[in-house]
């Protein structure tokens, strides 16, 4: 199974994972964020403009509450008859308001009602009785021929107990006295603003003096564009707001407020980069301050995963050589964290590696001086054939095998293999110290027996501190009278084959170990054979305590099987063959012990 980004590199994987998702965090956080503040700035300038737009509301309803709250004063005089004097008192207040330019009070119906008033007007009699007012209406501006402006009427109505309409006061108000502060304003000079009336009429408007004489004013408000539409949609909704035109920003902003003593609406549409001015300003700033905190943020990441990438390159392509066999010189470190932990744990175990190759250079010095210590070829003379091999489970091993003729006669040929406690570099060196006593002492007169006992005791010098010790069968094949005479030192006894009448024996013997009692005397062993085809096998215990995978040892009936088997092969074919059986039982098994087997064929 593929995994995706395998291939890619830790920096690329640093940029995937790291700084990619990252920069994704930031950026989605600062849009939030910024989200969040627009729509805060924004409320807060929308209530600033619905204020700047109630402040100038406020001026106009307080202009037309003034006369309202004298007409309502006569509202108090309700079910009685009007005071004369009272009348004309409020009229002349009204007549006195700033920006009142009329006040007319009429009276209609039957001549003698009305006789009666006008004649109570001068004899200082009671007034006209009435019942209640009509409410308060609020015209729209008209312009006025008498007083060459636009005005507009606040009027009320008299009625009597049966609703009935007995006359009433109108106030004519200059529509421009009326707004003239609002007029003044900043707002109203600076953007397009309007006075729209409750049925969407313009009232009046910034136009300029062409476009009033064009038809502007009083036109529908809301047929102009979308904005315009959905402002009066707005309108109709609810008494103040404001409202976005398309874009980002948007193209123009409105906002509006309704009247509260007429039923008018105050409008402006500004452009939206100059009212929203201030939060284009943060919005570029914030950007501007993100980008940089974002990139700053993703700089000092990148340069601290480049350190960290930087040092595990240098620990790879120092692995790398490493597995090439070339050590370098240690990775430099002067960090104190996990990747320079790493480095310094990569530094020691190239030192051990180092330590270990050099070492493993020297044991495949010491597995070939231990091989040339082995008789190099076969030993075949008259009417013998000697061969033998061995299989160290490690580099080097503690059995060896020895065959070379005597001194003395060359008719007299010597065996010998030993098995020291043990394998690896500590038995080899033993194996070798024993070769060379076994070598040096056959030199000198003597029979097998003090033979090996002067070995014995030499080896014990050697072996008193270490408490090693080595098995050893030692053998001397006399091949002109075909007598075998051996000295067995606690070593298993040699296998004897005659293929004549396939039958096995063997020379056992007794004798303790080398290197563990420097007093013990050997005996010799002696046994003369037929003179017809023998066999002679010695081995080390590891040729059959070999174990497969469940643990069974292979065992001398097999050994003894697959050396019949091959009787009439050469010894050194022989041998192959016993390894090889060896093998193909051990399967996958390891060699535990060494194997090593010497075989002399007597004709």
């Amino acid at each position: 199974m593929k995994y995706p980004f395998t291939r890619f590199g830790l920096q690329q994987k640093n940029i995937l994972f790291i700084i990619l998702p990252t920069f994704i965090i930031l950026s989605g956080m600062g849009l939030f964020g910024l989200s969040l503040v627009r729509t805060t700035l924004i409320n807060q300038w929308d209530e600033i403009a619905v204020s700047k737009l109630q402040s100038s509301a406020h001026v106009v309803d307080m202009r037309l509450m003034r006369p309202k709250e004298l007409l309502q004063f006569l509202q108090q005089e309700s079910s009685s008859e009007l005071d004369l004097r009272t009348n004309d008192i409020i009229i002349k207040q009204l007549r006195s308001l700033d920006g009142v330019v009329q006040v007319k009070q009429e009276w209609y119906g039957d001549n003698t009602v009305f006789n009666r008033f006008q004649a109570g007007k001068h004899s200082g009699m009671m007034g006209l009785r009435y019942h209640h007012f009509e409410n308060l209406e609020v015209t729209a501006p008209q312009y006025d021929t008498e007083f060459k402006n636009e005005t507009v009427s606040l009027t009320t109505y008299f009625k009597d107990n049966d609703d009935k309409r007995l006359g009433h006061i109108e106030v004519v108000i200059s529509f421009y006295d009326l707004i003239d502060q609002v007029v003044q304003s900043s707002w109203w000079k600076s953007y397009k603003a309007y006075i729209v009336g409750h049925d969407g009429t313009v009232l009046s408007s910034t136009l300029t003096f062409d476009e009033q004489h064009s038809g502007q004013n009083g036109r529908k408000f809301g047929a102009l564009n979308d904005l315009e539409k959905r402002t009066l949609a707005a309108m109709q909704a609810k008494a103040y707001g404001t409202v976005f035109g398309s874009g980002v920003p948007p193209k123009e902003v409105s906002g509006f407020y309704r009247l509260t003593e007429a039923p008018w609406t105050f409008v402006v549409i500004a452009p939206g980069e100059k009212v929203l001015k201030p939060i284009i300003t943060f919005r570029s700033i914030y950007f501007l301050i993100g980008t940089v905190g974002i990139l700053l943020a993703l700089f000092i990441i990148r340069v601290a995963t480049s350190r960290t990438t930087r040092a595990i390159r240098l620990v790879s392509e120092a692995a790398n050589n490493l597995a090439a066999g070339n050590f370098g010189e240690p990775i430099q470190n002067r960090s104190r964290d996990e990747v320079g932990e790493l480095t310094r744990n990569f530094n020691a175990m190239s030192r051990q590696l180092q330590k270990g190759a050099s070492l493993q250079e020297a044991m495949n010095v010491a597995r070939e001086v231990q091989q040339n210590l082995l008789p190099g070829k076969i030993y075949k003379e008259g009417g013998v054939e000697v061969s033998g091999l061995s299989l160290y489970c490690d580099e080097t091993g503690g059995d060896y095998y020895d065959y070379f003729p005597s001194p003395v006669s060359k008719e007299r040929l010597f065996v010998v293999l030993g098995d020291v406690v043990g394998h690896g570099v500590g038995a080899a060196l033993l194996m070798a110290t024993v070769r060379s006593l076994v070598r040096g002492r056959t030199s000198q007169p003597g029979t097998l027996a003090e033979i090996i006992t002067d070995v014995n005791r030499l080896l014990c010098l050697d072996t008193e501190e270490s408490n090693n010790f080595v098995t050893l069968y030692f053998l001397e094949v006399d091949t002109e009278n075909r007598v075998l005479k051996w000295v067995r030192a606690g070593h298993d006894p040699a296998i004897i084959y005659c293929p004549s009448t396939n039958a096995f024996s063997e020379a056992k013997g007794k004798g303790v170990a080398l290197g563990i009692d420097p007093q013990w005397m050997y005996e010799e062993n002696e046994i003369r054979l037929p003179n017809q085809p023998h066999y002679i096998l010695i081995g080390s215990d590891g040729a059959w305590e070999v174990e497969n995978e469940s643990g069974e040892c292979f065992g001398k009936e097999r050994l003894k099987n697959a050396l019949a088997a091959n009787h009439h092969l050469s010894s050194e074919s022989i041998l192959k063959h016993i390894v090889a059986s060896i093998e193909e039982f051990r399967g996958s098994s390891s060699l535990q012990d060494d194997v090593t087997l010497a075989l002399i064929k007597l004709f």
